[in-house]
């Protein structure tokens, strides 16, 4: 499992075990997001901040049908936090999740940064309704109790890192748009609101599963 150190500069440092010993890894972006051929319901990725380093990190969700104890598993996250969350995009998506849910992250990350809610949502809201999200979608933005999606800081060094790895569609919170340069060719920024707003764009972000 990866490891993440910060520097006497306060810069974070990332090492893996290989069979020589530690290793630094000079892109972590690609250790904690999934590396797959084709796009896959219940997964979203974000941007979170280590220090002053973004790097990208990829949400999965899994949710089934109604079960007579519905369970609560997360991992590598703050389980109230995510219990919330999915309370939220429950009233939101008008979808009753009765079932079972679990939310993890991929490759070991630990978040705590508010900016990966709205990833969350969107897993939890994909699983839920099966459609996987395309390859180039990425999410960013806190989501309150009301959900009100709200803005995050360093939203330019996310905004970078996400388009360096090719994400070409940025969900960001509404308002933020402002404190971005203008995008490259090819990169969109959607800026939502609200909650329920992100989730009806899910049909048009999203791709139909293979059979």
């Amino acid at each position: 499992m990866p490891t993440i150190e910060r520097s006497a500069a306060d810069e974070i440092v990332c090492f893996e075990q290989a069979d020589d010993g530690l290793r630094e890894v000079q892109d972590p972006s690609n250790l904690f997001r999934a590396q797959r051929d084709r796009p896959v319901a219940g997964t979203c990725v974000t941007v979170t901040m280590e220090g002053r380093r973004p790097m990208l990190a990829e949400v999965q969700a899994l949710v089934t049908s109604a079960s007579p104890v519905p369970r609560r598993g997360v991992t590598g996250l703050d389980s109230t936090r995510v219990a919330m969350l999915v309370a939220v995009t429950e009233r939101s998506s008008n979808e009753r999740l009765a079932g079972d849910v679990y939310v993890a992250t991929v490759g070991g990350a630990k978040l705590s940064d508010p900016a990966a809610d709205l990833a969350v949502c969107i897993a939890v809201a994909s699983s839920a309704a099966n459609r996987p999200m395309a390859s180039d979608v990425l999410a960013i933005g806190e989501v309150a109790l009301s959900g009100d999606i709200r803005p995050v800081p360093f939203l330019a060094q996310r905004a970078a890192e996400a388009a360096r790895l090719g994400y070409r569609r940025l969900l960001i919170p509404r308002g933020s748009r402002k404190a971005l340069p203008e995008p490259a060719e090819g990169i969109e920024y959607t800026e939502v609101g609200h909650l329920d707003e992100a989730l009806s764009r899910l049909r048009r972000l999203s791709v139909v599963p293979r059979q």
